[in-house]
């Protein structure tokens, strides 16, 4: 499991409580091991809607769990054939969602706006609102275009997420990667960026739009993407190199380990990575000694490109800090 080769790779560095920043944190799977693990955790996204998720599973804020566990009771009461339309159903509403469904998340975003809650408390319900709106969309598991069928209700039920208590601690940025580390220090970085063309707030348009809430009008195509540029990855376009580059040379780190997958042969362009082995070594080299970890792993892929051998790499590399 790749979880256990990453902290394998850098527990003998861990002996006292270590600082480990997850820079491309993404669903936050690697940060909340680390959390589990006893170390303190950086963890940071571009997008809001996973931050919002780190910050409902392991932020610092209060909460009061009776509180949230009567709203959300509430909430589920709720009849989305008896409520009007707005912005959410007029966007989305008979695409990724019935119109029923579309409009109870509507109006449950807007309810959530305006309860007298904490930030810890508002971004559990937020998070429960948005994987709730996830699971019952009518996509094939990601937001890249809805499916040609008419939606069917399938009803808008939050439950309160299951939340831990760690022995680490987690400070939680929504930043870019490469602005972030100038002002950070850390014991383990660990980058685990964008690997090809395909950009990643693709594929979570919807449920970003839901979190942060702007109310945009401007859509592009079919598929109803909001105005995104200023979210979309320089690690998925040509100058990835030099990003990366960028990123290493600017980190104060004393392990730095890399998590990038072996796609430079698949059908589509788009799957291919930006960044070649080789430039990879090359960069971390000027930094420190580097290892590499070849591992067996299943690829993300939106398309039907079959990845045959397909192996994830770590390289570590210890600083010359």
């Amino acid at each position: 499991m790749l979880l256990n080769d990453i902290y394998e790779s850098v527990k003998k560095y861990c002996k006292n409580k270590a600082t480990f920043a997850d820079l491309f944190a993404g669903t936050g799977v690697v940060s909340l091991f680390m959390l589990e693990k006893g170390m303190d955790v950086i963890a940071n996204d571009t997008l809001l809607s996973n931050c919002v998720a780190y910050e409902a599973w392991f932020g610092k804020g209060k909460f009061s769990k009776k509180k949230l566990e009567k709203i959300i009771t509430q909430f589920n009461l709720i009849d989305g054939n008896k409520l009007k339309d707005n912005y959410f159903s007029k966007t989305y509403g008979h695409k990724y969602f019935s119109l029923s469904d579309a409009k109870k998340i509507g109006y449950l975003r807007e309810q959530i706006e305006n309860e007298k809650l904490t930030k810890r408390e508002k971004n559990i319900l937020l998070a429960s609102l948005m994987y709730a709106t996830d699971k019952i969309a009518n996509t094939v598991g990601h937001f890249e275009h809805y499916l040609s069928q008419k939606p069917k209700d399938k009803g808008v039920i939050l439950k309160f997420p299951s939340i831990e208590h760690f022995k680490g601690l987690a400070t939680i940025y929504n930043e870019d990667a490469n602005k972030l580390v100038k002002k950070i220090v850390c014991d383990i970085a660990y980058i685990d960026p964008p690997y090809n063309a395909r950009q990643y707030v693709n594929f979570y348009h919807v449920l970003e739009n839901l979190i942060r809430w702007n109310k945009p009008t401007e859509f592009e195509g079919i598929s109803m993407k909001f105005k995104r540029n200023h979210l979309k990855s320089d690690y998925s376009k040509s100058k990835a190199p030099q990003v990366f580059a960028d990123l290493i040379e600017s980190l104060k780190a004393k392990i730095i380990v890399v998590s990038y997958n072996n796609t430079y042969t698949a059908k589509s362009s788009a799957s291919n990575n930006k960044i070649s082995e080789k430039e990879l070594f090359k960069i971390l080299s000027l930094k420190g000694k580097v290892e590499i970890k070849e591992i067996k792993h299943k690829s993300f892929n939106s398309g039907k490109t079959n990845f045959a051998d397909h192996k994830e790499k770590l390289y570590i590399c210890k600083t010359n800090l």
